[in-house]
């Protein structure tokens, strides 16, 4: 098949090497984003009819996904939420569960790049935030973020193997 037909073996080895080119201009990509297709999305969920579900409307997950997609790239390459892009690659796969997530590649201009770790945690951290302070931030970290109670306490969940959870999430918290 040429490499005119979306999707064929051809036409990706040209993406790749797109890619690759691009980044060999800018350099290496600054922040890896990953965006996955939530079926509980609110705008997927309001637009279902009654006895409908999402797996029924495949074009409504589309949709919402890709202008979900179209939103997170703006931020970053318009209005510089994380910094000034000057580049940018992402690619479009499917979960098992049929759904889209995509992994974005960025690139941005040397004055913004993450030089110190001072300067990183302006932007990661790595703390369940308060449900006091953000009630809304905390009930989707606990939600989209966290692993589930598994072990002894819950041995129906899928990661149970053994009596062992597959994921090692049974551990105490670390400070």
């Amino acid at each position: 098949m040429s490499s005119s037909f979306e999707g064929s073996p051809r036409n990706m080895r040209e993406r790749c090497s797109d890619a690759m080119s691009i980044f060999g201009k800018y350099g290496a990509p600054d922040l890896f984003i990953t965006l996955k297709a939530d079926p509980k999305w609110p705008e997927i969920t309001e637009n279902l009819r009654p006895s409908e579900h999402t797996t029924d409307s495949p074009d409504l997950l589309a949709r919402v996904f890709n202008l979900k997609l179209k939103s997170l790239m703006h931020d970053p390459t318009v209005h510089g939420a994380l910094g000034k892009s000057i580049a940018q690659v992402y690619t479009i796969e499917f979960q098992k569960r049929g759904l889209r997530q995509a992994h974005i590649l960025i690139v941005l201009r040397a004055a913004d790049k993450f030089a110190t770790s001072e300067y990183i945690d302006k932007f990661v951290n790595a703390e369940i935030p308060s449900s006091i302070e953000n009630l809304r931030l905390y009930e989707i970290v606990t939600k989209c973020l966290m692993h589930g109670s598994s072990g002894i306490a819950n041995p129906g969940v899928p990661c149970m193997e053994a009596g062992q959870c597959k994921k090692m999430s049974s551990q105490e918290f670390q400070n």
